[in-house]
């Protein structure tokens, strides 16, 4: 039996070295979570909380990642990481982690946050690393603590710094209230004088223009698109559902490299595709049908979005033409005029021209287009002049129901000093793209 005077006098070193050693087996690489950073090293998102530090000055900002995805369905929906929180920090398999910053401290200014680990739970779903030099090493911060200490931590900060940053995101007043608001408002009633600064601009503004290796990964994800789209077209037969449709075209995404999808495929026939977001799969591709598809792969978590519209026979009908070519024209007009300071509302206006002249303005439903990056709606004020580096899509459509069909044709471009770059390019378009790619 071990006293305390025998482990004062050494009697236990090899003992306590023992010990020492089996608290430090950790599992591999590859194993445990955080697994590290996607889809880039430390360093990278390291300088870019560096960079919303240097614009914050001082103070303490809080950004929150996703919670825990809860179902009880057999096949539960994958955790996606929030968007704010996985570009500052890479950590995309840990729900509930908190990052925390804090850029007027003198030695330590930013902190990873985990929840306390559940060894009993591990069993069953993933195992995670204890705090240790491991995950530190993984995810890039020297200071990496349990959730469960958040409260006291901002409290500190705050009492010394008196500012609280809001990142966002701001949200509708029936929404619940965000997290970092909510911890906010706790330690204001707490420590007097803090006050409370909206920030909520600062992420945005700085994720809308992409990095080099942002882009590098959306192309990546591009050509994947392209390869399941292309299958797609040639392998499709009337008679087929569409669920089967979408097996063959989600098959040339992970052919061509895509390590995942961008959001749920749409696989729309005739009337369904009147839908915007239709979610079936059960429908039959008829022989004069025109097919709807809008989906994309990702590749290290950044996403493109493609919409195609094609006939299931391989001939567009003078009909189906004709409106196919209006969409065209009205994606052609608002693509004429976006280059880098450009409103968005202006691409609207110049799309929308086009259906008006047609009489056809009524049948065009919906929003033009959206940011694309990390997220497939990706933020950013789209109120605001467009700069050059932004990812975009324009997608104009037509949907009828009564005439069972809807044409949306939707592409991704990369706005630049002086105009655009079509991403998606590889993606056949025009009808005679279409029916040369489909050989019937």
């Amino acid at each position: 039996m071990w006293d305390r005077r025998s482990i004062i006098a050494g009697g236990t070193a090899s003992f306590l070295c023992a010990a020492g050693l089996r608290a430090q087996v950790l599992p591999p690489q590859g194993f445990a979570t955080p697994s590290g950073t996607v889809p880039f090293a430390p360093d990278v998102f390291r300088e870019r909380r560096r960079r919303v530090m240097e614009a914050l000055k001082d103070g303490v900002a809080v950004v929150h990642g996703a919670g825990p995805v809860e179902s009880s369905a057999a096949v539960a929906p994958p955790f996606v990481q929030d968007g704010d929180f996985a570009w500052l920090t890479g950590i995309v398999d840990e729900p509930d982690a908190v990052l925390v910053m804090a850029p007027a401290e003198r030695t330590v200014r930013e902190w990873l946050l985990l929840p306390s680990r559940d060894v009993e739970s591990e069993r069953w779903e993933v195992e995670r690393l204890p705090l240790g030099t491991e995950v530190e090493r993984r995810t890039g911060f020297s200071r990496v603590a349990r959730t469960g200490g958040l409260g006291s931590l901002v409290t500190a900060l705050a009492e010394r710094s008196k500012t609280l940053h809001f990142l966002g995101p701001i949200v509708s007043a029936s929404a619940p209230v965000p997290k970092a608001l909510e911890l906010y408002g706790k330690v204001m009633q707490r420590v007097p004088g803090v006050s409370l600064k909206d920030d909520s601009g600062l992420l945005p503004a700085l994720r809308i223009v992409k990095e080099a290796r942002e882009l590098e990964l959306m192309r990546k994800a591009m050509a994947a698109t392209a390869r399941g789209h292309l299958a797609a077209m040639k392998q499709v037969r009337p008679g087929m559902t569409e669920r089967q449709l979408k097996a063959i075209l989600e098959d040339g995404f992970r052919a061509g490299g895509g390590d995942g999808l961008a959001y749920d495929s749409i696989v729309a026939t005739g009337r369904n595709a009147a839908s915007l977001h239709y979610t079936g799969g059960g429908g039959v591709i008829g022989e004069k049908d025109l097919i709807l598809i809008d989906a994309a792969a990702s590749v290290g978590g950044y996403a493109c979005d493609v919409t195609r519209t094609f006939p299931a026979g391989g001939r567009f009908t003078d009909e189906q033409r004709a409106s196919y070519e209006l969409v065209l024209a009205a994606q052609a007009a608002a693509v004429a005029r976006l280059k880098a300071g450009v409103y968005y509302e202006d691409l609207v206006e110049a799309a929308k021209d086009v259906f008006r002249k047609a009489g056809r303005v009524d049948d065009f439903t919906h929003g033009l287009g959206h940011l694309v990056g990390l997220d497939v709606h990706d933020v950013g004020d789209m109120s605001k002049p467009l700069p050059a580096g932004a990812v975009i899509t324009v997608e104009p459509g037509l949907y009828v129901q009564s005439a069972n069909y809807g044409i949306r044709i939707e592409d991704l471009y990369l706005i630049t000093p002086t105009g655009s770059q079509r991403l998606s390019e590889a993606v056949p378009r025009t009808v005679a793209e279409i029916e040369a790619a489909m050989g019937r």
